[in-house]
């Protein structure tokens, strides 16, 4: 958008100012501004306006009084543009040497070059744990504790033998131990449980038979009733056996030369008076 003439427009900020009037804040101490919102190297000197918080810079500098030289809380060249009041003209105390504050910004840089950000660490998805009546037990067989037995023996010392006490006395595993008499009951029991399982599948089989019969012979006799129900009794109507459709079946060809059934003597034939 342009700018018209009428438009107040921020002025560029001057460096020396020749007026004696002074701002009626206390005044602004640089030890107490950030070492990034102040530039003192020579010929530059400005910092930060605390109250509009654009670059402004401090004339006077190095004599009694410096001050801020009046400026707009917008940058040069911006419509609209608006006097700092509480900044424009505030005396500076400059309570820094050069070299203090070239300290100060190096020790800025270095703790800010040091920061990092913090890494996401996503926690792993963990997935939902199943109801109780979803868990399926898993039947222990010799082969799995024959398995876990070997495993266990090649990392326990004294499974292997050699792990003795102070005395010379060979010490004895009680997880091996454990793990070998469960080894040798389920081998002991293999041959019961595996003829129950196949006693098992045997009935199995049989129920699943049982079944099917009872299905087949349930479904003849149900067909055996509705064919009895509608052919067998001497009806004429269909399988739904409608009061309706035996109506219909039982209509017979009307002889010629009969009276129709549904002429008498209650039945109007001739047309009504108006």
């Amino acid at each position: 958008m342009s700018v018209t003439s009428e438009t107040p427009v921020a002025r560029k900020r001057v460096k020396r100012i020749r007026t004696r009037r002074v701002n009626d804040q206390p005044a602004l101490k640089i030890s107490t501004l950030h070492p990034n919102d102040i530039d003192l190297m020579p010929g530059t000197e400005s910092l930060i306006c605390p109250d509009c918080g654009t670059w402004c810079p401090i004339t006077n500098f190095g004599c009694r009084r410096p001050r801020l030289v009046p400026h707009h809380t917008e940058p040069a060249g911006s419509p609209n543009a608006q006097r700092c009041e509480d900044g424009s003209l505030r005396l500076v105390e400059v309570d820094l040497t050069l070299g203090e504050w070239q300290h100060r910004l190096g020790e800025a840089i270095t703790a800010n070059a040091s920061r990092r950000r913090t890494p996401v660490r996503r926690k792993p998805t963990t997935p939902p744990v199943p109801a109780t009546t979803q868990v399926v037990p898993t039947p222990i067989s010799a082969d799995m504790v024959r398995r876990a037995f070997r495993a266990h023996q090649a990392e326990c010392k004294a499974c292997q033998g050699t792990a003795a006490d102070r005395d010379g006395n060979v010490l004895a595993c009680p997880d091996g131990l454990r793990l070998a008499g469960t080894y040798l009951r389920l081998l002991r029991q293999e041959p019961e449980r595996r003829a129950l399982r196949a006693f098992f599948e045997q009935e199995r089989e049989r129920f699943d038979r049982d079944y099917e019969k009872r299905s087949a012979r349930g479904r003849a006799a149900d067909w055996a009733a509705q064919q009895k129900a509608t052919t067998g009794s001497g009806q004429l109507a269909k399988r739904s056996g409608t009061a309706v459709e035996e109506q219909n079946n039982q209509a017979r060809r009307r002889q010629p030369g009969t009276v129709s059934e549904f002429r008498g003597a209650g039945l109007p034939l001739k047309k009504p008076a108006a």
